[in-house]
């Protein structure tokens, strides 16, 4: 069975296949040049490929919308490995491939994003949480179903400074825990240690068998003698020490939330006047002072995975503390998870955007609207559950229905060579059962951001294949290169290339290109 690693996912009907590279067993190194996503081809199909990455067993995400009636090939979206090494290997029957990708940044280790040296990690990272904050306005924009688009829209359009920061964990232990921390500072816990010094004679209190038996080995035939000339013997002491568990959980929790909390404040800089900003200022400082005193005291650091002593679990102040620690360290692990699967939570960003940007072209209304759910857990860089069409809009005065179909499971057999997640189908509202046109829309996480020059005219040289489908335009969007850069828009007839931002102007910019290209193949949809 022969391997393909694909560079685009419209790889099968580029003909001049560019864009995708046979694997043989042993070290690939994926270019240089590539920015994007990596994609496992297998043409034969079979049973799901077996991949290793940092060193685990992980299954890969079959690409939406490629598969076919007779299961003959697959297209498997590989995730980023946070690690260079041992990074992503892929097991087969002729041995083991092991893929190199070192245009990717490694992951910032722990809490530790913003000690990284590594500007490229840290931005990489920043973009994922970013993401991650977008799709988690859906959440709160479900309050209100039937106006669901109009609030995701008027979220995502709202300018910086009106808007507060995202609700985080760390926002909520900072108002929850702020007098349990200032509480334990005060007043940690301590335990009288046993052991054995040297004690002056007349502060004997007691002696042991140890004692006793150090003190019958010392010269002399009284006890004076044997005291020597400091007057001292062996003898039990009691020492006060705050070093316990539940004390050194409290000091990984303090040192934890101190990283967290400077994070949340990088991460909404331009909101940092906000009261919840603030808060999470302020008892960052709480926990940073927090975590000096402990160390000051010698409390060493609870390591992750200790089992919880009786007063972590009863005692209601370190309990608090444990459960907070426990929170964190969750975050932690999720954080790993939105790292290896960015290129799923952009694509699901971009389709969110599709529908926020058609709900802004004037006169649009949804007819309707897929069930929303969002996850407690994500599942592969996934937030929202959700059936096909994820929305339908109208459009009165066109007389023209616009369905956007996100991770469609079994698309047209022609169109599926296309390997595009996101779908938009365009007919009359008198003749659903005869759409008009389809367009097809690539979302392409990249590490770099930004457009790639000619890959708008690449798409559009490969639009014709679709005709008798009613392909007719499509669309790759890519994230800007910087956090606070413009979007950026070209065209080639058709087919937009847009680098669409996850806040701010960059958004809001990004959003107004989309309504602006999909109103253009709206008008040529009415013709």
């Amino acid at each position: 069975m022969v391997r393909e690693l694909w560079f685009r996912p419209w790889a099968l009907v580029d003909l001049s296949r560019s864009r995708r590279q046979p694997l043989a067993p042993g070290d690939v190194e994926v270019p240089a040049g590539h920015r994007g996503p990596l994609w496992l081809y297998r043409p034969q199909g079979g049973g799901p490929a077996s991949l290793r990455m940092d060193g685990v067993r992980v299954s890969p995400e079959p690409q939406a919308g490629f598969a076919v009636a007779d299961q003959s090939r697959t297209l498997d979206l590989l995730p980023m490995p946070l690690r260079h090494a041992p990074g992503l290997s892929v097991a087969g029957a002729d041995g083991e491939i092991r893929v190199r990708w070192p245009a990717v940044p490694e992951r910032p280790v722990g809490a530790g994003l913003l000690q990284t040296e590594d500007e490229a990690a840290r931005a990489l990272m920043r973009r994922a949480e970013a993401v991650w904050d977008r799709l988690r306005d859906v959440e709160d924009a479900l309050a209100d179903p039937a106006r669901l688009w109009e609030e995701l829209r008027r979220r995502w359009t709202t300018p910086d400074l009106e808007r507060p920061p995202q609700m985080d964990v760390i926002v909520r232990q900072a108002h929850a825990l702020r007098r349990t921390l200032d509480m334990l500072d005060r007043r940690p816990r301590r335990i009288l240690r046993r052991t054995h010094r040297r004690v002056p004679l007349a502060r004997v209190q007691e002696v042991d068998r140890r004692a006793m038996q150090w003190l019958a080995r010392q010269p002399g035939d009284t006890l004076a003698k044997r005291a020597g000339d400091g007057q001292r013997i062996l003898a039990v002491a009691r020492q006060e020490s705050f070093d316990t568990l539940e004390n050194r959980v409290l000091r990984a929790y303090a040192e934890l939330a101190t990283a967290v909390a400077r994070e949340y404040l990088e991460r909404n800089r331009a909101r940092r006047l906000s009261d919840r900003a603030k808060q999470v200022d302020d008892y960052g400082r709480q926990a940073r002072r927090l975590a000096r005193d402990l160390a000051a005291r010698g409390v060493r650091r609870a390591e992750p995975g200790v089992t919880p002593n009786f007063v972590l679990q009863s005692n209601p102040a370190y309990h608090a503390v444990w459960q907070a620690w426990r929170e964190l360290l969750d975050r932690e692990r999720r954080r790993d998870e939105l790292w290896r699967w960015q290129a799923r939570s952009w694509e699901e960003f971009c389709g969110l955007a599709l529908m926020a940007a058609l709900s802004g072209i004037e006169g649009a209304r949804p007819i309707a609207t897929s069930p929303l759910t969002w996850r407690d857990e994500q599942l592969r860089g996934s937030w929202v559950a959700h059936d096909n069409p994820l929305g339908v809009m109208h459009l009165p005065a066109r007389g023209l229905v616009v369905e956007v179909h996100v991770r469609m499971h079994r698309p047209d057999a022609r169109l599926a060579d296309f390997g595009a997640p996101i779908w938009l189908r365009i007919g009359r509202l008198d003749a659903a059962e005869s759409f008009l046109t389809r367009v097809a829309v690539w979302p392409m996480w990249d590490v770099a951001g930004g457009l790639v020059e000619g890959e708008a005219a690449e798409i559009a040289g490969l639009l014709p294949l679709g005709a008798r489908s009613q392909l007719r335009a499509g669309a790759v969007i890519r994230p800007t290169r910087a956090a606070d850069a413009a979007a950026e828009a070209t065209r080639e007839g058709p087919v937009l290339a847009l680098a669409l931002g996850t806040d701010g102007t960059a958004l809001a910019g990004g959003l107004s290109e989309l309504s602006d290209w999909m109103q253009r193949i709206l008008d040529e949809a009415e013709r």
